[in-house]
């Protein structure tokens, strides 16, 4: 039998886009109120989805004007989209498993167990949002930037690491 955490996580997307039934929404604010593990999940999306929209507008910005939003069909957006949510609810899910079923080690303190876990999902954020905007054309620089700022600012963590096994030699071989 699934615990009240286990069957609200799949509502989580639904309720920070805004799109959960009223009732349904003001049930999961309450649970959020008393959930510290719950209320951490749907931060971390809300973060998740404030990075990738604060890249797509930045980057697209910063990019020549061969690239326009414009260009990329509202289907072939609302996909994208889908694959961003997709990723961050399996990213979320096994935070959450992890929070739940294992046992902190007990020589690092809970805080810096916090501080890693918040750090490398930011990092495989970052790198989802970036692989889905190399899908567009003409963002080949701005993904080759994306890539460098995670591999310097998040070295160590998995989505680092991720980056320099697939793109290491087209970086540069960027450490």
């Amino acid at each position: 039998m699934k615990t009240v955490c286990e069957r609200l996580v799949d509502r989580f997307v639904d309720y920070v886009d805004g799109d959960l039934p009223e009732e349904e929404a003001h049930r999961m604010t309450q649970h959020l109120a008393d959930c510290e593990r719950c209320r951490r999940t749907v931060q971390a999306m809300e973060r998740s989805l404030g990075l990738a929209r604060v890249i797509w507008s930045d980057n697209l910005g910063d990019s020549e004007p061969a690239v326009k939003p414009a260009l990329v069909s509202r289907g072939r957006r609302l996909r994208l989209y889908a694959v961003a949510a997709s990723i961050l609810i399996v990213g979320s899910a096994v935070i959450f498993t992890v929070l739940n079923h294992y046992p902190l080690h007990p020589s690092i303190s809970v805080e810096e167990l916090e501080r890693q876990i918040i750090r490398a999902g930011t990092a495989a954020e970052l790198l989802a949002a970036t692989q889905i905007l190399a899908q567009c054309e003409g963002t080949e620089s701005i993904v080759d930037n994306q890539y460098r700022y995670i591999l310097r600012e998040y070295a160590g963590t998995p989505a680092a690491e991720d980056i320099r096994a697939q793109y290491g030699s087209r970086l540069g071989g960027m450490q």
